[in-house]
């Protein structure tokens, strides 16, 4: 076996969260059997994810962040979490074969993180992650127009954290005709720290 590009507790912890991820996994859609609206979910979650990528070669430098002199990224594993459509971008963009990367359902996830006896990672020691999902709960606080009844609202989550302290996100309001998904709302809410 290869010395892994890990460090050992970090492949100990993907180990470990593909263990439990492995137990709980069901089939995901095909691509060729997403729907319309799914499709297009899943070539605007590409789109991020490059811009994400652009940005860690352009910007996660420890200048910018000085966690990550003490845990640098190429270290750690890199957490993609989305849904079907999303994990679908994702394995156009990286390679899942590689032990420092890992992709899944934000369900999983979300299970991972509520089971009592897992580590969550919270202080980034042994990953970072990025985020992309999607939903039709739209918040009542937010102050937009009069929704127009021939669309369907989307709101769609994403962002990154590099390290504790070190990330940013946003939610952006999204209308799908049944045939396209066009931006109605950017940044409806956004965070950076």
């Amino acid at each position: 076996m290869s010395e892994s590009i890990l460090r050992e507790g970090s492949h100990q912890w993907r180990r470990e969260l593909t263990e439990f991820v492995d137990g709980i996994r069901r089939p995901i859609t095909e691509l060729d059997d997403l729907s319309p609206l799914q499709d297009w979910q899943r070539r605007i979650t590409g789109g991020v994810l490059i811009q994400f990528f652009e940005f860690l070669e352009e910007s996660a430098d420890e200048e910018l962040f000085p966690q990550l002199a003490d845990h640098p990224l190429a270290e750690r594993l890199f957490l993609c979490i989305s849904d079907e459509a999303g994990l679908h971008a994702a394995r156009e963009l990286v390679d899942e074969n590689s032990e420092q990367v890992f992709c899944l359902l934000k369900e999983e996830w979300r299970a991972f993180l509520e089971a009592p006896d897992t580590a969550d990672d919270e202080a980034f020691v042994h990953h970072y992650q990025f985020w992309s999902v999607w939903h039709q709960n739209v918040p009542e606080t937010w102050d937009v127009p009069d929704l127009d009844p021939g669309f369907a609202y989307w709101i769609h989550e994403e962002g990154f954290a590099l390290a504790d302290q070190a990330g940013r996100g946003a939610q952006h309001l999204w209308q799908w005709d049944g045939e396209k998904m066009e931006l109605a709302d950017e940044m409806m809410t956004s965070w950076s720290s």
